[in-house]
């Protein structure tokens, strides 16, 4: 338990203390800032109920966030072979499932400060309406979701590469695959196959369950099978990442 507290401690401060952290909140918070902007300054925007709008800006964070996740991930293991560390992890009292679940850990860690960066964006938009708080909750329980699920399928693919290219070059494809539908539209999936591509696509469900909870006011009971889903999706994705925990090799 202390080793796994150590590491995590370890990985935390590697990723904040890094330069590309400074570049990665900074690009965030622009992001937000530009749509903040737009938002009041386009007319067409400014015509948005708080509701939309606050729809609009969760669902960029939570991409924004996925596809930087998405980078730390695919760094993770490859990125100690590049830079001949992992020699010295591995010969740590620590074994390879206590790595890699340190460095989800520190990968959802970050994740937290880019949620905790978004509340004052969505309470500048929304807080006149009556779904900030819904929205907040709904933004974290399904981010979370998503965050471990994408986070561990890169520190997956990290392993089966040597380098950090290789790596982020297959997670950025399965990243657009995760994300095609919404980039599609509503009306695109309108049908038989892209409802039931809806309803297996944990970033989608994410998605769709941000527009039913900020937009349309649902309870939870709407979005159990859209949660229960996610955590299918993440219960399969950290079960594999503790058996392939066990060849973590140089």
């Amino acid at each position: 338990m202390r080793n796994m507290t150590t590491l995590v401690r370890k990985e935390c401060v590697e990723n904040l203390s890094a330069s590309r952290a400074v570049v990665m909140f900074m690009f965030v918070c622009i992001l937000m800032s530009v749509y903040s902007i737009l938002l009041i300054s386009n007319t067409e925007m400014s015509l948005l109920d708080n509701a939309h709008a606050a729809y609009m800006l969760a669902t960029l964070v939570l991409i924004v966030s996925l596809l930087i996740i998405l980078l730390l991930g695919s760094d993770g293991i490859a990125g100690e072979r590049e830079r001949r560390t992992l020699e010295a992890l591995l010969l740590s009292p620590a074994n390879g499932c206590s790595i890699l679940a340190s460095k989800l850990f520190a990968i959802l860690f970050i994740w937290l400060i880019l949620f905790g960066l978004s509340l004052p964006y969505l309470w500048a938009i929304a807080g006149n309406g009556q779904n900030l708080v819904p929205a907040i909750i709904a933004l974290l329980v399904t981010g979370t979701f998503c965050m471990t699920i994408v986070g561990g399928i890169s520190l997956i693919i990290s392993m089966k590469f040597r380098t950090v290219k290789g790596a982020i070059f297959t997670g950025i494809t399965i990243f657009l695959l995760l994300v095609s539908p919404a980039i599609l539209g509503p009306s695109l999936r309108n049908n038989a196959i892209g409802r039931f591509v809806d309803a297996i696509d944990p970033v989608m469900g994410a998605i769709n369950t941000l527009d039913s909870v900020i937009i349309d006011s649902q309870g939870i009971s709407f979005q159990l099978f859209r949660l229960g889903v996610m955590l299918f999706y993440a219960i399969g994705v950290l079960t594999s990442l503790y058996y392939i925990s066990r060849k973590v090799e140089l």
